[in-house]
């Protein structure tokens, strides 16, 4: 099986020489140079030139368009999926990539547990409040942005209305638009997720977002993701924790002891966060 999990890379960082990990300079169209030893999203038919508002799908769309191969996997270059199926947290910290850490993480046999699945998804995160609540209130995301896909989706796909309602309610996140899938899955994801995307894009103006905020799509995307699998029950679905990269050692022992005290998806650590933003509000406004 040829599985190809692109590393979608903003920055010349770290991608080790793994037979499965393919190093991909997403919106290269807008940089000024080609990384070295990477494949570029803006070779053939392409997006690149909507990174800003894409972010890593514009590397997805990329592969779709361009790239042959049995099981298509998206990672970021500071977050990869990692194969521990009895993993109690979403995801750990580590330090910066290297082979010896993907043989301790058990990569060996990655790709033989892939072909047993159609669909790897990054393990969900409670966050203890409904997905649609916890989107309008993350930094740089607009409630009514996810509303207006939801109209799209309604309106061209309305098979995947109550999938839709059903995965907004709940409290379970997947992130990141990390994932590996099937071939025909990956084919029939991306023929659904551009036209609702590119639709929105026609509906709404964006030109008073900051810089964050105009990463839109990219945002929208992770919820489109989790009501396309809602929808797909028939999918033999595997759920993987990530690893997140931080390479500065301080910055990355603050993590690993926030992780340890908070662990991600704990409701303590929920209600944590729903103070600081509750006395953020108060003291800013």
């Amino acid at each position: 099986m040829d599985i190809k999990l692109f590393v979608c890379c903003h920055k010349p960082v770290n991608v080790p020489k793994h037979p499965l990990l393919v190093p991909l300079q997403v919106g290269a169209a807008l940089a000024g140079e080609h990384f070295p030893g990477f494949l570029h999203d803006d070779a053939g038919d392409s997006i690149s030139e909507k990174n800003r508002s894409y972010c890593e799908l514009t590397g997805q769309y990329w592969a779709w368009k361009n790239v042959e191969a049995d099981y298509y996997g998206f990672f970021h270059y500071r977050r990869y999926l990692y194969p521990n199926e009895a993993a109690r947290l979403p995801y750990i910290i580590e330090g910066e990539p290297t082979l010896q850490m993907l043989d301790r993480l058990g990569y060996e046999r990655f790709a033989e547990l892939i072909q047993k699945w159609d669909v790897v998804f990054p393990q969900g995160e409670n966050m203890h409040i409904p997905v649609r609540e916890h989107y309008a209130s993350a930094p740089f995301h607009h409630g009514e942005d996810l509303n207006l896909a939801e109209q799209i989706l309604g309106a061209r796909f309305p098979e995947y209305s109550d999938g839709a309602e059903g995965y907004l309610a709940n409290t379970i996140c997947h992130f990141g638009n990390i994932f590996i899938m099937k071939r025909q899955v990956f084919q029939g994801y991306c023929q659904w997720l551009f036209p609702i995307l590119e639709e929105f894009d026609r509906q709404k103006d964006v030109s008073g977002y900051c810089a964050q905020e105009r990463r839109v799509d990219g945002y929208l995307a992770e919820r489109l993701l989790g009501i396309y699998r809602a929808y797909h029950q028939e999918l033999r679905v595997l759920e993987l924790p990530r690893v997140h990269f931080v390479e500065k050692p301080v910055e990355r022992c603050g993590k690993q002891v926030v992780n340890m005290m908070l662990p991600p998806g704990s409701r303590r650590r929920a209600e944590i966060k729903f103070w600081k933003k509750w006395i953020g509000r108060k003291l800013y406004g």
